[in-house]
């Protein structure tokens, strides 16, 4: 069948009524976007991810009324004025098969392999991590992402990996496939949690990677290695917390980071660890160094 797409610019409206608006009038999915230009990689632990300015786009059976739309969008968002709405037929496609087109074997460092489900492995390839379409897997497109794999490939980590705030678990997949021991992947969205897990089993790496929640990781875990993909205010919060889960002489490679805020962050976590030069692609910084003693204390 066909849709009916509604995009309206909610600005700085509180999205749940709208959201709960459109469901009662039949949306077969929702899906919200940043309006201006503010990325959110990984919040706050407790936070509800948001951005300032929110745009809101649904799909709706095509007989769906733009006005009915209307009125229960200006219903949901009383007193305030009703936002700008743009209506436009939409035709039903192959999802599933628009994302495999979409996706492209890439390389990170001498290689890692990022691979479609169905692509041919490489000759030099060394390990290979395989995206399955509808597991919410990312990319490895962004640049706080490739930066990170390329960290991890150039790494040769043997021994237990602990990634923060870990989405779908590229990069958790990622440190064993290239032969990291153990990875604990942890992140505070349970379907997040359940994309990782899903992601590792595609690519039988399950039995050897442990996928929590911050409070669930065990008190005595410390670990070779670290990467943590969020933003720097999130970073600067969590050094103590990050920093105490770290062996004497561990990495750690901290991105989501702009260049201006870099000096930040790695004040942050100035007391524990011993920064290399930072590594940068377009927007965006890597910083990667090693743990020094003493931890913070538990």
């Amino acid at each position: 069948m066909d849709w009916l797409q509604v995009r309206i610019e909610l600005g700085r409206l509180d999205p749940a009524p709208v959201e709960t608006a459109l469901l009662q009038l039949g949306a077969a999915a929702i899906e919200y976007r940043d309006a201006g230009d503010e990325p959110i990689l990984e919040p706050a632990p407790g936070a509800t991810p948001m951005w300032q300015q929110v745009r809101l786009s649904a799909l709706l059976d095509p007989t769906t009324s733009p006005e009915q739309i209307r009125q229960f969008v200006s219903l949901a968002v009383a007193p305030a004025p009703a936002p700008p709405m743009e209506f436009t037929p939409l035709a039903d496609r192959d999802w599933v098969s628009d994302f495999r087109a979409a996706l492209t074997p890439m390389c990170f460092g001498k290689g890692l392999w990022l691979l479609p489900s169905d692509a041919g492995t490489p000759p030099d390839a060394l390990a290979i991590v395989r995206l399955e379409p509808g597991l919410a897997f990312g990319s490895g497109r962004h640049p706080t992402t490739a930066l990170c794999l390329e960290w991890l490939a150039r790494l040769n980590c043997t021994g237990q990996v602990l990634d923060f705030g870990c989405g779908s678990g590229v990069l958790a997949v990622a440190a064993l496939a290239l032969g990291a021991r153990e990875a604990w992947a942890v992140d505070i969205d349970p379907q997040a949690r359940e994309a990782c897990a899903r992601n590792a089993a595609a690519n039988e790496l399950a039995e050897h990677l442990m996928v929590v929640a911050p409070d669930e990781l065990a008190p005595d875990l410390r670990v070779d290695a670290l990467v943590a993909n969020i933003l720097s205010g999130t970073l600067i919060e969590l050094a103590p917390v990050l920093c105490k889960r770290l062996r004497t002489g561990a990495a750690i490679a901290l991105s989501g980071i702009l260049p201006s805020q870099a000096d930040a962050v790695r004040q942050g976590f100035a007391p524990w660890v011993e920064f290399e030069a930072q590594q940068q692609q377009g927007d965006w910084v890597l910083l990667a160094g090693r743990a020094r003693a003493p931890r913070p204390p538990d």
